[in-house]
């Protein structure tokens, strides 16, 4: 119950906020699953990215946070009762990623910022593969988000929105598995092909183009190993 009262709050003023900082506009929202589990995957440009992905969803989420936020008095506690939980970044968190696919398996939304900390430069950072592995594992699929905007209404470092007289935009892409993503390849492997693959495809919604065609890889790296084993022979 409190949930949904302090949820309710935020939502509304956040909707005022951005109507003064110029509106904000939604593409692609229908691709958002409208129930089971699914991880989403936004950009990290700026420290207002969390509440904006949150107000864009169609669905309540959880989401991962940076364990430093929850050490604050009051917004530590404001994270909480908005279904955020923390994470130590610059480590293989394991608690927070099993607390990641426990939410997935209960098939809620989660928000998780594959780049792992902000971008200072406003340009897409590396993606961590730790992604792959919990959508994986909770057999649920990823979300690719494209946020633009943002930093510009609140850029790196600065904690106070700007005017910025245009609308944030919030592109959604086309869910997709994580099978499409490793291409079939397993393992650490297969994390970090499918982390590279999961990038390049929010990299396209960034700049308004299509997904990257992605074929299978396992079945061409299995041929590769067949051929030089009938070489040997």
């Amino acid at each position: 119950m409190w949930f949904w009262i302090v949820r309710s709050i935020v939502w509304i003023l956040l909707r005022i906020i951005l109507s003064w900082v110029g509106g904000i506009r939604f593409e692609g929202r229908e691709n958002v699953p409208r129930k089971g589990g699914v991880l989403v995957t936004p950009n990290h440009f700026s420290d207002g990215d969390p509440p904006v992905i949150g107000f864009a969803l169609p669905r309540a989420c959880y989401f991962m946070a940076k364990e430093e936020l929850f050490e604050m008095k009051f917004w530590g506690k404001m994270i909480v009762w908005l279904h955020g939980f923390p994470v130590k970044r610059n480590t293989a968190d394991r608690a927070a990623l099993k607390k990641a696919e426990m939410y997935l398996k209960a098939g809620e939304p989660v928000v998780i910022f594959p780049e792992g900390q902000l971008s200072e430069d406003g340009n897409l950072q590396p993606f961590l593969p730790g992604v792959i592995m919990v959508a994986q594992r909770a057999g649920v699929p990823i979300l690719p988000v494209a946020m633009l905007r943002v930093n510009e209404m609140m850029p790196y470092a600065e904690l106070k929105p700007r005017r910025i007289g245009k609308p944030l935009i919030i592109r959604f892409g086309k869910p997709i598995s994580t099978e499409e993503l490793t291409g079939g390849l397993k393992g650490s492997e297969g994390y970090h092909k499918g982390a590279e693959r999961l990038h390049s495809l929010v990299q396209a919604l960034l700049d308004g183009k299509p997904y990257p065609v992605l074929e299978p890889l396992a079945s061409t790296t299995q041929a590769i190993v067949n051929s030089s084993e009938e070489k040997e022979v």
